[in-house]
């Protein structure tokens, strides 16, 4: 199978590895503004295909498409909500417009390739109760990296209704682990990684309104296998994909080696299995 991966980040360059190991045939794009070119060095080693394309242009996108894929991945975004402060610009440009450039080159060239679209668990807002299933309404939001997930989710929807094409909406909770890709930016960082590499360094992490907030998690590795398998049913689905819930605090908690305190508010509904969890990855740092 031939598979595109546009965004080849954290989790694209990871779904990527997965990809080769399975034996696909695999073409890495990116624009190169978070991701250095030179990191994805290995995965060229073993047989990716490398392209310098912005999701924004056009014509770049329709020249890429024109190739033939069996299976379009699109995971490139600016997901970061501080860098959506410092540069709403390109956090619009990059997630809204993106997604529709996309959509508008596959009906354009007829292609009927499905789409797995790396949303986020974000798009049902806060303050979330109960079980999270994948049919809980959209929900306010407090940033634009975060906002503009719901619109990419309904123009990829609308265009894939209207053309015919297979469409899978995945949304990410909070991905954490090592990588071909890694960013060392910290506000690249997700909270789990962070507070692993603070408390590693002897430092107390930052719990902003005392840490209260649940958040859903997934492995790296968890994330990209089931990307990789999607989409797992015909027409226009969505999914969640994290395998547990914790408070931030109690993430500190377990990357300083003690024991989860807090109930979390809310339980995350997904329909995948997961391999890996958070508590023995904090305690032991291995994968």
């Amino acid at each position: 199978m031939r598979l595109l991966v546009l965004g080849a980040g954290y989790v694209g360059a990871k779904l990527a590895e997965l990809a080769l190991e399975d034996g696909h045939e695999v073409v890495l794009a990116d624009n190169w503004r978070a991701t250095r070119r030179e990191q994805l060095g290995g995965l060229e080693k073993r047989g990716a295909r490398v392209e310098t394309v912005d999701v924004r242009d056009s014509d770049a996108v329709r020249g890429l498409l024109a190739t033939g894929f069996d299976r379009v991945h699109l995971l490139a975004a600016q997901a970061s909500r501080p860098l959506s402060i410092s540069d709403p610009d390109y956090t619009e440009q990059t997630n809204i417009v993106g997604p529709r450039v996309l959509a508008e080159a596959l009906a354009e060239q007829g292609s009927r390739a499905p789409v797995v679209y790396g949303s986020s668990l974000h798009v049902y807002g806060p303050d979330l109760h109960g079980e999270v299933n994948a049919d809980r309404p959209y929900g306010p939001q407090g940033d634009l990296a975060h906002l503009s997930k719901i619109y990419a989710e309904l123009c990829l929807e609308l265009y894939a209704r209207r053309h015919g094409f297979e469409l899978a909406l995945l949304r990410l909770g909070i991905v954490y682990g090592p990588g071909p890709v890694e960013h060392e930016r910290p506000e690249s960082q997700t909270v789990v990684d962070k507070f692993r590499r603070l408390v590693a360094e002897g430092e107390q992490p930052d719990l902003d309104a005392g840490g209260l907030a649940t958040i859903g998690v997934v492995h790296v590795e968890d994330a990209a296998r089931i990307l990789l398998a999607a989409p797992a049913e015909a027409g226009i689905s969505a999914a969640n994909v994290a395998a547990e819930t914790v408070t931030v605090r109690d993430v500190a908690r377990l990357a300083r080696g003690e024991p989860p305190e807090d109930e979390p508010a809310f339980e995350v509904a997904s329909p995948f299995t997961y391999r890996y969890a958070l508590r023995d990855y904090l305690a032991t740092g291995a994968p």
